[in-house]
């Protein structure tokens, strides 16, 4: 699901990588610690659009829909001059970036 977009991304010349964020519950020396990772609700590839903008992509299976939390961070992302999105597929990755540098 990653390995298309990721590789399309390349092709184009942006510099993007898979994002792992959750949690999980560890023991260490007989006590068990819940470690935290990534900021939560942050988009599922990242990357440096050329030029300099911060690229989020939330990739979700077909009829998934982000949680309240992903939907923040792309407002966030988006409102401080980044591109984020929701992609399903690679196809939804190339319609976003192909407006985006023909708008260029």
């Amino acid at each position: 699901m990653y390995t298309p977009i990721l590789e399309y991304l390349r092709l184009r010349g942006v510099r993007a990588w898979r994002n792992n964020t959750g949690a999980v519950e560890r023991e260490y020396k007989g006590k068990k610690r819940f470690i935290r990772f990534g900021y939560p609700g942050m988009s599922d590839i990242v990357g440096i659009l050329p030029g300099g903008r911060f690229l989020a992509i939330e990739v979700k299976r077909e009829g998934e829909k982000p949680t309240p939390k992903q939907q923040v961070f792309l407002a966030m992302v988006n409102g401080a001059g980044g591109l984020g999105f929701v992609a399903h597929e690679v196809s939804d990755v190339i319609f976003v970036l192909e407006k985006m540098f023909r708008a260029v």
